[in-house]
């Protein structure tokens, strides 16, 4: 639009005496010397072939649209956005039970995660906002589920969408109210989903945790208090099962997966403990500070794997992850209490991403490390 303006006020005589306008939109003051290679009027206005026209009207029209996209800075018109077909029903094999057929069936939305994920560390959330308009339109995940796999699944996928949203920034969400209210009844389902499903409830384990912050993170998201409340239960009962000695009972009895158990409850404790810190209730001090005697006993192992010894004798057999990007919640617990023997473990494995936690969780929450 400016610079059709400019044309033509420049190839219009009637135009061309007319006060000047001012636009300052995208970096430009028409009352300002042009330093631009536009060419002079004499050149803009001499006849033209009508192929020339044509070409030269086209290359306007691409210049007029990158610059909006700048102009608003949301629109990354050089990159397509990718939205996956929505899957309707998420109801895969356990992960312990079928491992290539557990694969297989998360394969889809996985993929759909990723290419959200990966919008929001662009920060191109008007595509991140299409992808999850378009799944929201599709009641993506709300079929029926006959197993108990699935439940996590959509539990896990429910956190991301909402840390995905809590990423953006706020004056992107104000002006993008709209989409957002039409997401919001969608991530409110699949997560009154979690809250309602006996195969994560009976459990008492870290999945319940896990389905506390999923409860919590859409609640902040989309400001339900009762979300948030039946969260802080969930999340409260993970707190109180923290032993004195760090430990957690249930996963003590993981045999030669018990270490890996109490690093992945750690993580929505941590991150739920952060969500809620914006209502001023403070998790970490709760069970006499049992966050931090948890966060202790992983610290200590992620130093001296035979530390964990002191919890169990079994020797313990630890996915690639484990000590990976299962360590993010390292980020925000650093910020939190700057224990120095984090900076060191932290900045060897930065950028730490986690695909339930809406994406890089280091550009996220990560805090600046003394000598790095």
């Amino acid at each position: 639009m400016r610079l059709f303006f400019i044309v033509a006020t420049v190839c219009n005589p009637r135009q061309r005496h007319r006060e000047p306008r001012r636009f300052a939109w995208a970096g430009i003051d028409s009352h300002k010397p042009a330093r631009s290679s536009l060419p002079s009027p004499a050149v803009l206005c001499r006849p033209v072939p009508e192929v020339e026209m044509r070409r030269a009207y086209v290359r306007t029209l691409l210049a007029v649209s990158l610059a909006v996209g700048a102009g608003f800075g949301l629109v990354h018109a050089a990159r397509a956005c990718e939205i996956p077909a929505p899957v309707r029903t998420i109801d895969p094999p356990g992960f312990y039970d079928d491992a290539a057929g557990y694969a297989r069936d998360v394969k889809p939305m996985r993929n759909f995660i990723a290419h959200l994920n990966a919008s929001a560390d662009k920060g191109d959330w008007t595509c991140a906002l299409s992808q999850l308009r378009t799944w929201a339109e599709a009641d993506a995940l709300m079929g029926k589920i006959s197993g108990y796999q699935g439940h996590y699944e959509r539990s896990w996928a429910g956190t991301d969408f909402a840390m995905v949203i809590l990423r953006m920034p706020s004056d992107i969400r104000k002006r993008n109210q709209a989409q957002l209210d039409a997401i919001a009844p969608w991530l409110e389902r699949i997560a009154i989903a979690t809250r309602n499903a006996e195969a994560i409830n009976h459990l008492h384990n870290n999945l319940v945790y896990w389905a506390g912050l999923n409860l919590i993170a859409t609640g902040t998201a989309t400001d339900n208090s009762d979300l948030i409340n039946s969260g802080l239960l969930r999340v409260r009962e993970g707190i109180r099962d923290i032993g004195s000695d760090g430990a957690l009972a249930r996963e003590v009895k993981r045999g030669d997966r018990a270490l890996h158990y109490h690093t992945f409850a750690l993580i929505p404790l941590v991150f739920a403990a952060e969500l809620v810190q914006r209502r001023n209730i403070d998790l970490y001090r709760e069970n006499d500070h049992a966050i931090g005697r948890l966060a202790n006993l992983v610290i200590d192992a992620v130093i001296d794997p035979a530390s964990f010894k002191k919890i169990t004798p079994i020797k313990q057999a630890l996915f690639p992850w484990t000590f990976q990007d299962e360590l993010c919640w390292m980020e925000p617990y650093y910020a939190h209490v700057r224990d120095p023997r984090l900076s060191a473990l932290i900045a060897s494995r930065r950028p730490f991403s986690e695909w339930r936690l809406g994406g890089n969780v280091t550009a996220a929450w990560g805090a600046a490390l003394p000598g790095h």
